[in-house]
């Protein structure tokens, strides 16, 4: 493997489209349109574009224009095999409209969030999302934010572990902070 992990940017949206209609869920079509929205998006927005694919992307491009929608893409040489959604927590209207994920500091340039994360079928189990959450830490701190938060879920038999699991946090230094039903809020401080 050739890996290389760049930060998502309007160049680069051809890309991560490709990704998301052709690999991101090979094994669950269902999916296919997701463009990782859920996190941008208000519950009415969402569900008002659910299962809309070719709305979801022009949402998509609109908010990667914008610089919103943040992340890397991760490459094997110039093949896309992996996506991870990481921000400023402040960019997440679902997060910051939301009580569960209140936490003591919602200031823009404290808090960077690693929401999801989809690796190829074929690249699972290689320690990629690893080097990502390698990569969004490093850049966390270079760009001076104070912490790193990731939101794994609390059923581990839940078939859509797009958030990844909380021992791929634990790993990188996070703790939990706070447990609910549905996820766990992890942190790093920085």
């Amino acid at each position: 493997m050739e890996i290389t992990i760049k930060k998502l940017s309007a160049g680069l949206a051809d890309d991560f489209f490709g990704f998301f209609d052709n690999d991101a869920f090979s094994d669950h079509d269902e999916w296919k349109w997701c463009y990782c929205l859920e996190s941008h998006l208000s519950a009415q927005e969402n569900d008002k574009l659910w299962g809309k694919k070719n709305k979801r992307r022009k949402k998509a491009e609109e908010l990667i224009r914008a610089g919103t929608m943040t992340g890397y893409l991760i490459y094997d040489a110039a093949r896309v095999i992996g996506w991870c959604n990481v921000g400023d927590k402040s960019d997440y209207r679902s997060i910051c409209e939301n009580e569960k994920y209140r936490t003591d500091i919602l200031d823009k340039g404290k808090i960077k969030i690693i929401y999801c994360m989809d690796i190829a079928p074929n690249y699972r189990g290689r320690g990629i999302a690893n080097l990502v959450v390698e990569k969004a830490i490093a850049d966390a701190k270079a760009e001076g934010f104070s912490y790193m938060e990731a939101y794994p879920f609390t059923d581990k038999e839940f078939i859509y572990q797009y958030r990844g699991p909380r021992r791929l946090y634990e790993k990188h230094g996070f703790v939990l902070y706070r447990e609910l039903t549905d996820f766990y809020i992890m942190r790093r401080a920085l």
